[in-house]
C-alpha cells in the first residue's frame, strides 16, 4: 500500500471478500498495491475460507486489513468490511478479479470533477485458462434501473467496476445478507430506483476472471437467489412502480424475467437432473412463463416459438459438444 504525502487527498477504502479462492487472492491484492493512486486502503474479509488462505495473507500482513470471521457469504463480508472502512470512497473487489493500476486515480478524479457518489467503468472478462481478455461493452446506460432489472439486458455493473461515495451506505444502507447471490444488483437496483445518478467513465478499469470455481456455475444457488431477489425490490418498490414504468405488475415482470432466465438455461445445454430441479423451483414459486413482456423477436404469445429455439440451440450446443469430444 503505497503511503500518499498530499493528505487532503480523499482515502479510497478497497473491500475484498474472500472465501476459498486463495489462488487468486495474491493476484487481486497486487493489482491494489500496484495503483497509482496513493491514498488506498485495503480491507480483506476472510469470509470463513476452508483452503487456509492465511499463509499467503501472511505476505500482506503490513499492507492490508485483515478480518476473519464465519461464512456470510458475499453480502455479509462486504458489510463488515464497509464498517471497519475509513475511506470516502468505497471500492469493491471480489478475490479472484483484479484493476487495471490507474483505476482507481482516473475514477476518482473523474468523481470529484463530477461531483458524483456513483461512478462505473468498463470491465474485461479475463479467461484464466487461456490468459485472454475480451470487453463486454457496456457504455452509458440511460436506464440503470432497467438494465439491473430486466434480465434480458446485459448486466451493466460489474461490482469492481464501481467507485462509490461513502455516504450511499448512510444514504441507502447495506447490502441485503439474506441473500447470497444477486446482492449486489439488489443493493443497486434501490438506487436506481430512487433516482441516482450513474456517471459513467469510459475505461477499461478492471478484469473479471472467468474460472471453473465462478460462484454462477451454481445454477440452482443463482435462481433461488434470483427469484428472492425479484421477490424483494418488487415488494419494496410496490405495484405502482412497475405499473407506472413498464404497463405490468411487478410478479408479471418477474414472471417474464424468469422465463427468459430459464429458456436461457435450455440453450445453454446444462444437464436434465439441473434443468428439472430449475423448473420444480419455479413451479413451487408459482411462475408462470410468459411470451410478454420479453421483448423477443416472435409474435405476440409465441411462447412455443421460444422455447422450440431455445432446445434447437440446446441441441446443437450438445451435438457440437459430442464431436468435439470424438476429434
Amino acid at each position: 500500500m503505497k503511503s500518499g504525502s498530499n493528505k487532503n487527498l480523499p482515502k479510497v477504502s478497497v473491500i475484498i471478500p474472500l472465501y476459498n479462492q486463495k489462488q487468486f487472492i495474491g493476484d487481486a491484492i497486487n493489482s491494489l498495491l500496484n495503483q497509482t493512486y496513493p491514498i488506498i486502503e485495503i480491507i480483506v474479509v476472510n469470509d470463513g475460507s476452508t483452503d487456509n488462505p492465511l499463509p499467503i495473507l501472511e505476505e500482506y500482513k503490513d499492507k492490508i486489513v485483515l478480518i476473519n470471521q464465519k461464512n456470510m457469504g458475499l453480502a455479509g463480508a462486504r458489510n463488515t468490511g464497509i464498517k471497519y472502512s475509513s475511506g470516502e470512497y468505497i471500492q469493491f473487489l471480489d478475490a479472484d478479479d483484479f484493476l487495471n493500476k490507474d483505476k482507481i486515480k482516473l475514477q476518482l478524479d473523474l468523481a470529484e470533477m463530477q461531483n458524483a457518489t456513483v461512478c462505473y467503468c468498463e470491465i474485461a472478462q479475463y479467461d484464466n485458462d487461456s490468459k485472454h481478455s475480451y470487453l463486454r461493452y457496456i457504455g452509458e446506460v440511460k436506464d440503470m434501473f432497467s438494465c439491473l432489472y430486466n434480465f434480458w439486458l446485459p448486466y451493466p455493473l460489474p461490482v469492481h467496476s464501481l467507485l462509490l461515495k461513502r455516504e450511499i451506505f448512510k444514504k441507502f444502507g447495506l447490502f441485503d445478507e439474506e441473500l447470497k447471490a444477486c446482492e449486489d444488483r439488489h443493493f443497486l437496483s434501490r438506487i436506481a430506483a430512487a433516482g441516482e445518478k450513474f456517471n459513467y467513465f469510459p475505461f477499461i478499469g478492471g478484469f473479471r476472471r472467468i474460472h471453473q470455481f465462478n460462484m454462477n456455475i451454481d445454477r440452482l444457488h443463482i435462481i433461488e437467489n434470483t427469484v428472492k431477489y425479484y421477490k424483494k425490490i418488487n415488494r419494496e418498490l410496490g405495484e405502482n412502480f412497475f405499473i407506472e414504468k413498464y404497463g405490468y405488475t411487478g410478479h408479471q415482470m418477474m414472471c417474464a424475467n424468469l422465463t427468459y432466465i430459464y429458456g436461457l438455461n435450455i440453450a445453454q445445454g446444462i444437464e436434465k437432473t439441473e434443468l428439472k430441479n430449475i423448473l420444480n423451483i419455479l413451479k413451487n414459486e408459482k411462475i408462470n412463463f410468459v411470451a410478454e413482456p420479453i421483448p423477443l423477436d416472435f409474435e405476440k404469445y409465441k411462447l412455443r416459438r421460444y422455447f422450440f429455439n431455445a432446445y434447437l440451440r440446446r441441441w446443437r450446443k450438445i451435438l457440437s459438444k459430442g464431436i468435439k469430444q470424438k476429434i
